[in-house]
């Protein structure tokens, strides 16, 4: 069917056409849902380090695109063949399409999908997109979230109880999945062990509140904002290091090291900090030609680990209805990790706070 055949509708998006450069807010035209897909009104986003990175090209993307990964919606449209959803559902988005059926997913692994192709050039499953604009076509990141309106994979979409503000929900879709899965799907911490979480961002806060669930006896976080290591406290760390004021290295070794930042000195530091028979677990996205060093002799020696962690090892169906349970019994406290929200033109201020350190999670909050 030519693209002409489809019925299109224009809503708002924030559109980066180039790096280091201001997303550009603008109509954006949005095709209907294919088979498997689904269309949702946006409504929560939040502004994660990932974003950040691709706006720099620090890890570039297929361009045009409409970025934004962790989002809240309701469900507008299904298309054929969906089940499960139906339109008014509220859903949490997550950015992980798979397939179901490949090997790694029948394996219990489906963040590591083996047909994720069209997904990574900025396409959907089919290779193609549903956006465009003036007969350019505009990539997706799956769920775009930086804007008013998306079509996703039917599979990315899991119903939330609309009890829970979808603010709140937004943070689910992809830095509370990755923390918290960091420390219980990959990492697997069990009661009375000790973990330490390096970056108290968005993501290292999840992990905290993780490793509170999980029973952990000792959780200490470093930072170097102060803001952010008290918001750390109250969200369940027994002990805070500001790497600023204090060497994280003089401190106690640890059970599990959770790196949420990506930088070659904090992985090299969560090495050092991992005790004989410990892991290490590698969240944060370092750049491409990273290359950090570790102690190879006494990895081998004290038999440490380093585990790369995409996602939180999640399972989506089964992993985000724990979530939401850990929400609605308050043992998962989201409402304390959101700082600013802005409207969509605000993209860019909301970049530019989270460049600058901002110590709680922006959200862009649609109407």
């Amino acid at each position: 069917m030519s693209r002409l055949a489809v019925r299109s509708a224009a809503m708002r998006a924030a559109v980066q056409y180039a790096y280091d450069e201001p997303l550009v807010v603008q109509d954006v035209e949005l095709d209907e849902p294919k088979d498997g897909e689904i269309l949702v009104r946006m409504a929560a986003s939040g502004v994660c380090r990932s974003d950040w990175h691709t706006v720099r090209g620090v890890h570039p993307h297929v361009l045009p695109v409409v970025l934004g990964h962790e989002g809240s919606a309701v469900v507008e449209r299904v298309g054929a063949g969906v089940r499960g959803l139906v339109p008014g559902d509220h859903a949490v988005l997550s950015w992980l399409p798979y397939c179901g059926s490949c090997r790694r997913c029948v394996s219990g692994r489906p963040n590591l999908c083996e047909r994720m192709e069209p997904f990574d050039g900025g396409l959907l499953g089919d290779g193609t997109t549903r956006m465009h604009r003036g007969g350019v076509e505009i990539h997706h990141n799956v769920p775009s979230s930086f804007a008013e309106r998306a079509v996703v994979p039917a599979n990315t979409a899991i119903a939330v109880d609309s009890s829970i503000p979808l603010e709140q929900v937004a943070l689910l879709g992809c830095a509370v999945m990755t923390g918290v899965g960091s420390v219980v799907n990959t990492a697997r911490v069990r009661p009375g062990q000790s973990v330490a979480v390096i970056g108290a961002g968005g993501v290292g806060l999840s992990a905290i509140q993780g490793a509170r669930i999980a029973g952990a006896s000792a959780i200490v976080a470093v930072d170097v904002v102060d803001a952010k290591l008290d918001l750390a406290r109250e969200l369940g760390a027994t002990a805070v290091v500001n790497a600023r004021t204090s060497d994280p290295a003089q401190t106690a070794r640890f059970d599990v090291v959770v790196e949420c930042l990506g930088h070659a000195d904090t992985i090299e530091l969560a090495a050092s900090l991992t005790a004989p028979g410990g892991t290490a677990v590698l969240v944060g996205m370092a750049p491409p030609a990273a290359r950090p060093g570790v102690p190879a002799l006494d990895m081998t020696l004290e038999e440490r680990t380093v585990a790369g962690c995409w996602y939180g090892s999640c399972v989506p169906p089964r992993d985000f209805p724990l979530l939401i349970g850990l929400v609605r019994s308050g043992e998962l406290r989201l409402d304390a990790m959101i700082g600013r929200t802005f409207a969509l033109d605000g993209i860019n201020d909301a970049l530019a706070l989270f460049e600058r350190g901002e110590d709680r999670r922006s959200v862009i909050a649609f109407d």
